[in-house]
Order: C-alpha cells, then structure tokens, then sequence
C-alpha cells in the first residue's frame, strides 16, 4: 500500500451520486465482412475532433438541430487509411495504433450485415464528444464520416456526459469519475448512482477501519463503492 502524506480534510461527507461520467460512443452502418476491402485504397484521411454536443434533439442515435462546438484543449488526431489498411479490421487497427484519443473496436450484430465498426472517445465526459471528417474515398467517407451538427454516417450508442454529484448539499459536475479535491485533499472514484456517508478523520488506518473497506484511501484517493 502506498503510503499517504497528506490526508484528507475530517469531517462527515453525505455523497449523492445522481450521474456518472460517461464517453460517447458511436457505430457505423452495418458490413458484410471485416476484411473485405472498402472503397477504392485512395489514400484517405480521418480527422478526429473532441467537443460539445449541443442543443436539438437525439433520436435512435441521430442528432437534430444540435450544434458542435470543438474543445481547444484537446488536440485534433488524424489517421491515414489507404489500399494496405482499408477493412474493416484495418481501419479497426489503425485507429486504435495511432493513439489519437478515440478506440475502435467492431461489434457483430447477428443479422446479414453484421460487422459495425464501433468508435469511442477515450475520455469520459461532455467536452470529448466526436466530430469526424473523412477527405479521399468516397465510400470511406459514407461510411465513417459523422457531424453532430450535421451528416451523421455513424449512430450514437452511448452519451458523452459528466458525473453530477453532491457533496453536503453542494452540487459538483466532473468530466470523469475521479474527483479531485471536491474533498480537499482526496480523490473520490465513483462507481454506481447512489448515496452513502463518509466519515473521516486524521488517522488514516482508523478511517479505513470505521468504513468497512467500501471506501479506500490510497495516495491519498478515495474509491468509493456506494
């Protein structure tokens, strides 16, 4: 165990967890196969953007009338796709190897077109939403090109959205699950929607016994298990 060198602030916390942080992730049409070539191989560029959401209305993974606004704190990621890597497992692989932000996975369904291509933001909350621009094949572009503001090639599965919370009455929102020094001090990992209390006090070892091991103090972190 890591030993602390701080602790956190004492005192009783009434936690209540109403939302968890969640990355958004979105799927292509269905295909055929996962190996089979798509488009021509033109050499084809993918762009991906991180931002906002927002605005209009979501039906059966489509956006109406919502805007996009891009987070200039996170950087925009490219990825080539071209007549060595243009699969389905292909795109998959080179997706996931350039370490843009964003893991591709594929995800079969079991109907006659079963193969989806499956994208998810690597960062939870509201602001790392995606926005995808394809330029060089036409097909790759039908396939993979996504504009919440707009054409949208691909359909969300799940919300990019923040963690809301309140900590003795005080409401909080985070981008991730951890929360830093919403308690001064610790680190709060939330793990299910729900309301527990967290005593705390000076003495490390004494906390972690009044608190059954649902709540662990490690560095100076809490993860809690409500």
């Amino acid at each position: 165990n890591a030993t602390t060198t701080s602790v956190a602030s004492a005192g009783s916390y009434n936690i209540n967890v109403t939302q968890l942080a969640k990355a958004q992730t979105i799927s292509s049409a269905g295909q055929v196969s996962t190996t089979d070539t798509i488009g021509s191989g033109a050499s084809t560029t993918i762009t991906f953007q991180f931002g906002t959401i927002s605005g209009g209305s979501l039906t059966n993974g489509v956006y109406t009338g919502a805007s996009f606004a891009q987070d200039a704190d996170q950087a925009i990621g490219t990825v080539t796709i071209d007549s060595s890597n243009n699969s389905l497992q292909g795109i998959r692989d080179a997706i996931n190897a350039a370490g843009k932000g964003v893991t591709a996975s594929i995800v079969g369904d079991g109907s006659a077109t079963p193969y989806h291509l499956v994208l998810s933001s690597n960062k939870t909350g509201a602001t790392s939403s995606l926005k995808i621009d394809v330029s060089g094949d036409a097909t790759l572009q039908s396939l993979l090109s996504y504009d919440p503001a707009g054409t949208q090639n691909l359909k969300e599965t799940t919300t990019g959205q923040n963690a809301n919370l309140s900590i003795n009455g005080i409401n909080i929102t985070s981008a991730s699950n951890t929360v830093n020094d919403a308690v001064q001090g610790a680190a709060i990992t939330l793990s299910k929607v729900g309301s527990t209390t967290l005593n705390l006090s000076n003495n490390t070892s004494g906390v972690q016994n009044s608190i059954n091991g649902f709540v662990k103090i490690k560095s100076q972190s809490i993860n809690m298990w409500l």
